[in-house]
């Protein structure tokens, strides 16, 4: 029988609705910071601040979000954030449209706009499994992925363009509008082995699954170890992403140069997922989360060093593709050896725990970037991963790897 996941009706929709919503998000991104480097000034305590508190309430949340994605009916959760962000993003176009945002509004759509979407995102980890049969559930992952590092591709430049032709604000609109395009496409999925807790049990099993994913990440020494070296790492190089636009400023780039450049670090991102699979088969996931990294740090220390900006955009490219191959055999990992009632509430500990130090590293970018070259930052920053890289290559729980589905299972 022909199983194509292209009959799935459900799978279909969502895929359509995320494809999307991922243009508009393209957009969005390329918006906001544009707007937030106009409004500023240039400064890059601003844009770091901006960062941190994304950044901080996705630790905040996130935390929580796992549990309520196992716990709480997910299909419901997906919509009402969906709605949720369209209405944030639509209160920032008219604030735009009609002159009145400042950066404390920018400040203000962050926070809210943050505090909804780690659950988005949590809730999206645990539902894809509940969308397909279990053996396309490899296929699917690559194909949801893949459409959406398209989307990358492709929106961050067309954002420049309706910048520079019809103004920052209808890059906000449009968002709005792929959000409450995506809700609309999440109502017509349907998931399998979706059995809910009764109603009066949920919030105690709530907590007990909290409980149980602490007892999960403590017991295994990969999950521990990962979740701190992450942690470290994300400190390290948490300054490089929210400090584009500032390269961007000095090599003489406007709106459409940084739309370019967030595209062609897509354009990475891409070609890496094309050779996951290939490298798989030659590399263990934790040497290929590692060798991720070591060419993200060369990437970063280029863009340091680099004088022109075709060199900048040729180590965009790089760090997209190191980038994709660090996380993307995380996500794998957790697929592979978590049981689906727990994935969500692990994978909170562990990326909660990844992220804690971030908000802390842009926010210390933002305040050193007044004061040091740009230059000076990346390249510090390249040569401190690349020494994380080394550390990774020699930790003992890296090298042994044995993390069997005792270790994540009900059974802890």
């Amino acid at each position: 029988m022909d199983k194509s996941i292209w009959r799935n009706r459900s799978f279909v929709f969502y895929l359509i609705g995320q494809t999307i919503s991922s243009l508009g998000d393209g957009f969005y991104l390329v918006a906001f910071m544009w707007l937030a480097l106009q409004l500023s000034g240039g400064k890059g305590l601003v844009i770091g601040g901006i960062f941190s508190i994304y950044t901080l309430n996705g630790v905040i949340f996130g935390f929580i979000a796992g549990p309520t994605a196992d716990k709480f009916n997910k299909k419901k959760i997906l919509i009402i954030v969906d709605i949720a962000r369209g209405f944030v993003v639509l209160v920032l176009f008219i604030l735009v449209r009609f002159n009145m945002v400042t950066i404390i509004y920018l400040y203000i759509i962050t926070f809210v706009f943050s505090v909804f979407s780690p659950f988005f995102h949590r809730t999206e980890f645990t539902i894809i499994p509940q969308l397909v049969p279990k053996e396309l559930l490899l296929k699917t992952n690559g194909i949801i992925a893949g459409a959406r590092r398209l989307m990358q591709v492709i929106s961050p430049g067309l954002g420049g363009i309706i910048i520079s032709l019809v103004g920052i604000e209808n890059c906000f609109l449009i968002d709005a509008i792929t959000f409450f395009f995506s809700s609309f496409c999440i109502i017509f999925i349907v998931t399998y082995n979706s059995r809910q807790p009764m109603e009066a049990t949920k919030v105690k099993s709530f907590f007990v699954n909290i409980k149980d994913g602490y007892r999960v990440l403590v017991g295994s020494s990969f999950l521990l170890t990962l979740a701190i070296y992450a942690a470290c790492i994300n400190f390290l190089g948490g300054p490089v992403m929210p400090l584009l636009p500032l390269l961007a400023e000095k090599y003489g780039m406007e709106a459409s140069g940084y739309g370019l450049m967030m595209s062609v670090l897509s354009v990475g991102l891409v070609a890496a997922s094309f050779l996951i699979g290939f490298l798989g088969k030659i590399l263990r996931r934790v040497p290929m989360i590692l060798t991720g990294l070591i060419i993200s740090a060369i990437a970063i220390l280029i863009m340091g060093i680099g004088f022109v900006p075709i060199v900048i955009l040729i180590a965009l490219f790089f760090l997209g593709a190191g980038i994709s191959l660090s996380n993307l055999p995380i996500t794998t990992l957790f697929q592979e050896k978590v049981s689906s009632d727990k994935i969500g509430v692990v994978s909170s500990f562990v990326f909660t725990i990844a992220q804690v130090a971030l908000p802390i590293s842009i926010a210390i970018s933002g305040f050193l970037v007044d004061f040091l070259s740009i230059s000076i930052i990346f390249i510090v920053v390249g040569i401190m991963l690349l020494i994380g890289a080394v550390i990774g290559f020699a930790l003992p729980q890296f090298k042994t790897s044995s993390i069997g589905p005792t270790s994540f299972g009900a059974d802890v």
